[in-house]
């Protein structure tokens, strides 16, 4: 009996490891003040493009081949690290995200890409509207309801000289999931990019 091996993947824009750090360090003071059940990893920031979910294995190799092909024409989007948002309840929130600036048009016409090149291959873009983010924690876990003005108080990132955290970069990955481990991501292929 010849058993299919299923693998957990999603498309995204990796964070360069300058930008991990200092949203690791912002995480630190955000985790003193924001009651969330799970925090990032922070080798495992991103910005999803699209979850595939559940795959079997032996399609990694056409997703990967359609993923080189978009990649060579790809073109380098300047991004960066806007406010804190939250996805859910507003007195329950079950996601707190950084949202993304910058080039937004040009993630938005990234994520329409890689949905219109896996179609073919069987794998349907979410019915929800594309919403750029970087995932910081997840499941609010205080007694008392959510403060969504709270978020106010805690300003964004920037760099020791005081640059916003803006990066350049046109690559696209394909990471598979581990539940249960830190980090959750591994990298199954990364096109060359900046």
């Amino acid at each position: 009996m010849n058993t299919m091996t299923m693998v957990r993947l999603f498309v995204a824009v990796p964070i360069p490891s300058e930008i991990k750090h200092v949203v690791a360090n912002w995480i630190d003071e955000l985790k003193k003040e924001l009651p969330f059940r799970k925090w990032v990893h922070p080798d495992d920031l991103h910005i999803t493009l699209q979850f595939l979910g559940d795959t079997p294995s032996e399609d990694v190799s056409q997703i990967t081949k359609a993923l080189q092909e978009l990649s060579t024409a790809s073109s380098p989007l300047s991004l960066r690290i806007d406010s804190l948002g939250y996805f859910g309840r507003s007195t329950q929130p079950s996601v707190l995200w950084a949202g993304v600036g910058g080039n937004v048009k040009g993630l938005q016409s990234l994520h329409n890409q890689v949905s219109s090149i896996l179609a073919p291959l069987g794998y349907k873009p979410e019915e929800r509207a594309y919403h750029p983010h970087l995932t910081l924690a997840r499941n609010y876990a205080a007694t008392t309801p959510f403060n969504r003005e709270r978020l106010n108080h805690f300003a964004v990132p920037t760099f020791i000289n005081g640059d916003l955290l803006t990066w350049k970069t046109s690559t696209i990955t394909l990471y598979r999931s581990h539940l249960n481990k830190q980090p959750m991501y591994e990298v199954m292929y990364s096109s060359i990019g900046s």
